[in-house]
């Protein structure tokens, strides 16, 4: 039995607790869904300059020339060895070639190449030596930059001309 005259529901001090709480929680679970946006970006951007690096070691190694030819439009590249363009074997997957498209992997959904630009070309190579050159054999004067982007933010992966040296800044 209820007393007389005494309604059921919440006081105004309960609810004013549980949206303070709620406001709290949401101001501490924001930054981290912000931040995993951040890391699948850079993850993308820390790929492709593996993958650069990659191209340039087995270059130097093999001495036979090896590059990446991005497809921007298609969000994707490979990593190919001569002049036959064909894929190289994945080092980390021997059964498939080195070829990346960032729709197809789980952790770079999302992630879009929106250029890329060696010289003149969407690709680079490298020599013998580890030197970078557009895909027309042409040696870099200035950084060749491949720009990432994901929901508006951008990550840049550069080459350095003559040295080679690949960095994301």
């Amino acid at each position: 039995m209820r007393p007389a005259g005494r309604m059921e529901g919440f006081t105004l001090i309960e609810i004013s607790i549980v949206i303070t709480l709620l406001a709290i929680l949401s101001w501490v679970a924001y930054p981290s869904l912000n931040s995993i946006n951040e890391i699948r970006l850079d993850a993308a951007a820390r790929r492709v300059a593996s993958d650069l690096r990659y191209a340039q070691n087995r270059a130097i190694g093999s001495r036979t020339i090896h590059g990446v030819r991005f497809d921007v439009g298609a969000g994707r590249y490979i990593v190919y060895a001569g002049n036959s363009g064909a894929a190289i074997v994945n080092p980390a997957d021997r059964g498939k070639n080195l070829a990346v498209t960032f729709a197809a992997l789980a952790e770079t959904r999302g992630v879009s190449i929106e250029s890329a630009a060696f010289g003149a070309t969407p690709g680079v190579t490298f020599d013998f030596y580890g030197v970078p050159r557009d895909s027309a054999g042409v040696e870099l004067v200035s950084p060749g930059r491949v720009v990432l982007l994901f929901q508006g933010q951008r990550d840049t992966v550069e080459v350095a001309p003559q040295t080679g040296a690949i960095r994301v800044p």
